[in-house]
């Protein structure tokens, strides 16, 4: 009997672990259809759907795997709809996405929260805007209802002298009535008193009304006055504001041209010798944002990577030029400087056509249009702090310049290129010498760097030199 019942036990223990598996292997099923479907309407740019397939997706992913494939899709989508939204405001959708985000932790990272903060600040801006808006329509109207009550008075005023004028000629014929009928000389007196308190009582209605209208006058005149003031602040205001932005773009930031040492070496053209640099360190907060600032560029490097289909590129070409700036004797915080900014360099090819990054034969048309990407960055480097901002635009920009001038876009020359831009240079024709590409097999590390010598027209011989030392 005893072995009935374990027969018993063993029996239904089997039953539950097969009914277990069927179960997470129809969650994982489903949750693939979803994520599939997903896929599909992200494909043909309905976001919608797309949208609504993930958040499907991830209702039902159970499984570790399944989750990681679903959040990582989902945080692309989401980036998207945060996009549309914000160029055509949805507060219902804004709504429903953080209602979502708040069941889904994991989906939020920092492109999301920036996306959902400029939503907002942008709503917010509208806002003040239109109670800008409304406060100057309440102030026309205001000012229409005061010049209307200035044109009532002043017609009353009239009115009021042209009364008096009247009843000046009453006095006269009065008057002249005395003179005929002396006999009603008594009667003829009083009217006169009369008329003569009548004209009194209009004249002081006259000067006060006279007195009313200048207080009024004086102050809309004062008010006026205070108005022009405030425009002159405000214009003040904005041409300091504007002078301080030229300092921005001329690079005459304290921090950056005066107070760090280290950032000044961001605009120099020459190898200074490792000796020759001063001993630059950052502050606990500089490092912080530093650390900060590389989470950010790592993430968009890897966007980038995806978007070219180049497998950990921004990485491998990163890593290499930190060690460079260290080989050639630069201090710690520009290396790091240098790293980020190299992660990076290729943030405009985000702003060119896909089809155009995964074609593997382009027209001359079709590869005028990649270069383009060296001026397409700048949207994409709007998190950068404005103190670091020179060294991540000559990363972006300038990275396709070679020494002889033969480059592009500028044709610069020699030490016209920037340092960052000769240091990625270098780095980015290694890692892609050294990686195996579509077209052909990876070269060994000495094939490489002496492919690199042969070309001292197109490299910075200093850097290739650093380079051969460090592989």
């Amino acid at each position: 009997m005893l072995l009935g019942k374990l027969k018993r036990i063993i029996i239904a223990s089997c039953l539950i672990f097969f009914t277990a598996s069927l179960f997470a292997a129809s969650n994982t099923d489903l949750t693939k259809r979803f994520l599939d479907k997903a896929n599909e309407a992200f494909e043909e740019d309905n976001i919608e759907d797309a949208y609504k397939y993930v958040n499907q997706a991830l209702a039902v992913a159970k499984d570790e795997a399944s989750k990681a494939d679903v959040l990582y899709f989902a945080q692309t989508v989401y980036k998207v709809k945060l996009q549309n939204i914000q160029k055509k405001y949805d507060d219902m959708a804004l709504i429903d996405i953080k209602t979502n985000l708040e069941k889904y932790p994991n989906i939020e990272n920092n492109t999301i929260k920036k996306l959902i903060r400029q939503i907002e600040q942008d709503q917010q801006n509208k806002e003040k805007a239109a109670e800008k808006a409304d406060v100057a329509a309440q102030r026309k109207v205001e000012q229409e209802r005061f010049e209307t009550q200035t044109q009532a008075m002043k017609e009353q005023a009239e009115a009021i002298r042209q009364q008096a004028q009247g009843q000046q000629d009453v006095k006269e014929a009065l008057k002249g009535m005395s003179d005929a009928f002396a006999t009603s000389a008594t009667e003829t007196k009083r009217s006169t008193k009369v008329i003569a308190f009548s004209i009194i009582g209009i004249a002081l209605i006259i000067v006060i009304l006279v007195l009313l209208i200048m207080v009024i006058i004086k102050k809309a005149s004062k008010a006026q006055q205070i108005q022009q003031e405030q425009y002159v602040q405000a214009f003040k205001m904005l041409a300091a504001n504007q002078s301080q932005t030229n300092r921005l773009m001329l690079g005459g930031i304290t921090d950056l041209y005066s107070g760090n040492p280290s950032l000044r070496i961001a605009g120099a053209s020459t190898w200074a010798p490792a000796a020759a640099l001063p001993d630059v360190t950052f502050s606990e907060d500089d490092e912080e944002e530093l650390k900060q600032l590389a989470v950010k560029c790592e993430e968009i490097g890897q966007q980038i990577d995806y978007a070219t289909g180049r497998k950990n590129n921004s990485k491998n070409v990163s890593e290499l030029v930190y060690k460079l700036s260290i080989k050639l004797g630069l201090p710690q915080g520009m290396a790091m400087l240098n790293f980020c900014a190299a992660m990076i360099y290729d943030a405009g090819f985000l702003a060119i056509d896909p089809d155009l990054l995964t074609a593997t034969q382009l027209t001359d048309e079709e590869k005028q249009a990649m270069k383009e990407h060296v001026n397409l960055a700048e949207k994409h480097l709007d998190f950068v702090p404005k103190k670091y901002w020179s060294v991540f635009e000559d990363a972006a920009t300038k990275h396709h310049e070679n020494i002889d001038g033969t480059g592009y876009p500028n044709g610069l020359k020699g030490e016209e290129i920037p340092q960052v831009a000769r240091l990625i240079r270098v780095a980015e024709s290694y890692v892609s010498l050294s990686s195996k590409r579509s077209y052909r097999e990876a070269m060994d590390k000495e094939t490489a760097v002496s492919k690199l010598k042969d070309q001292p027209g197109l490299y910075d011989v200093a850097v290739v030199e650093a380079l051969d030392k460090i592989v």
